[in-house]
């Protein structure tokens, strides 16, 4: 008397893209009538399933078999199995009027649709959407690497990211993007594309992987880092006149980063008055917290002479904060737009310092770090004992603030050339 098969309704809709989506429905014929029951996703607002083509085909044409798209046919089967009872109690009294209500009013509710798109923009934000303990800075910058990819071809795929076409993007942006810019934003690429294998398991069996093992390596590229002068910084650390209290307020700032170990803007705009320890701060980075699951340690920094006259002039003793520009409970959203906000502040009256002492390196919150390695490496400290002041897990990374530092050498090499 009746037969339901499910429906990717796209009547009346032509030439859409490949990644429309389309109202999943219930194609029920009964006697003469053929019905299109919407199947609904959340009943108290109105929404709807809805798939794209190529999510239809496998999940109910192809039958794909991977846990999510089982349990997704399982609960949409529901609908064709009230179809069936609803008819069944209409039985001879069956209208149409009467049985959509009936369906509209008694459908169940179909929740965790499956996810079988291989577009990079669909993979990235459901790698957003479903995992914890990303900072919103990374989940920027993840996003700032699709849309790079996608400048060089539009509605990207991953099944379009081949050696060549990563061949193609390098030299495309040759001139434009910096080498290291370039390898992290393939590394935040090369994280969606193992998401997708190995957590979505989307890609077909026939998928080459495009990094490593014969495909394009990524490679490790530090850049030449020009680091100031020491008679430069001991310009910054003497400086007295300043054009306004804001711009002695950024210097002092800069100044409390260099001289405590070095730390970023972000951990200082975190620190606590209760993160003195005696004649210590001992505090965890959050760069290492986010990003680090073993060997985990605390920085301990020596609360010097200078650091404590520091304190006095940036320090804020009504707030938990020694910054006093966070409150209790702040959410990574606001520490982070807090953060970059300062940060442009500071940096501004930091480049009218740079001009005013005509620094070779431009004066930034960024630069206290290097400066602190700088400063312990000219003057005979191991790379292994400044790697631990920075908190580095390893020297590779210290070598990194250590690139530049040889640089100055060169001249005293040279100079016995004839």
């Amino acid at each position: 008397m009746g037969k339901f098969i499910f429906y990717l309704d796209q009547r009346g809709k032509k030439n859409k893209t490949d990644d429309y989506k389309y109202p999943l429905c219930v194609r029920a014929n009964i006697k003469h009538d053929t019905i299109y029951l919407q199947i609904s996703q959340d009943r108290t607002t109105n929404k709807y399933v809805k798939l794209t083509k190529q999510q239809f085909e496998l999940v109910f044409v192809k039958k794909s078999l991977d846990t999510q798209s089982i349990e997704f046919r399982e609960r949409c089967r529901t609908h064709i199995t009230r179809c069936e009872k609803i008819l069944s109690i209409l039985g001879d009294n069956y209208t149409r009027d009467e049985f959509v209500k009936l369906y509209k009013n008694n459908g169940e509710v179909v929740n965790n649709q499956p996810f079988n798109s291989l577009v990079l923009t669909d993979i990235c934000n459901h790698y957003i959407d479903n995992t914890s303990g990303r900072s919103v800075k990374y989940k920027s910058h993840l996003r700032t690497s699709v849309n790079v990819f996608n400048t060089y071809q539009a509605e990207l795929t991953i099944l379009d990211i081949t050696p060549s076409f990563l061949e193609g993007l390098k030299n495309s942006k040759e001139g434009l993007i910096s080498p290291a810019t370039l390898q992290s934003y393939n590394r935040d690429i090369r994280k969606l594309i193992n998401y997708a294998t190995n957590t979505l398991k989307i890609l077909p069996a026939t998928y080459q992987y495009p990094y490593g093992n014969g495909g394009y390596t990524i490679g490790s590229y530090f850049p030449t880092k020009m680091v100031m002068r020491a008679e430069e910084i001991q310009k910054i650390v003497d400086l007295k006149e300043f054009d306004s209290p804001e711009q002695k307020y950024a210097r002092d700032i800069w100044l409390f980063l260099y001289r405590c170990n070095g730390i970023n803007f972000i951990d200082l705009l975190n620190m606590r008055w209760d993160n003195m320890k005696g004649e210590y701060f001992v505090f965890y980075r959050r760069k290492t917290r986010k990003t680090r699951k073993n060997n985990i340690k605390p920085i301990k920094s020596p609360i010097t002479n200078g650091i404590k006259v520091l304190l006095e002039n940036i320090g804020d003793n009504s707030s938990p904060y020694i910054l006093g520009q966070l409150k209790e409970g702040s959410n990574e959203n606001t520490i982070t737009n807090k953060c970059e906000k300062l940060k442009g502040i500071y940096n501004k009256h930091l480049r009218e310092i740079s001009s005013k002492l005509n620094l070779s390196v431009p004066l930034r919150t960024e630069t206290a770090r290097d400066c602190y390695a700088t400063t312990l490496y000219r003057n005979g400290v191991s790379k292994e004992d400044i790697g631990e002041m920075l908190g580095h897990s390893n020297s590779i990374i210290t070598e990194h603030y250590l690139a530049g530092i040889t640089i100055e050498k060169t001249n005293d090499i040279n100079k016995h050339i004839l």
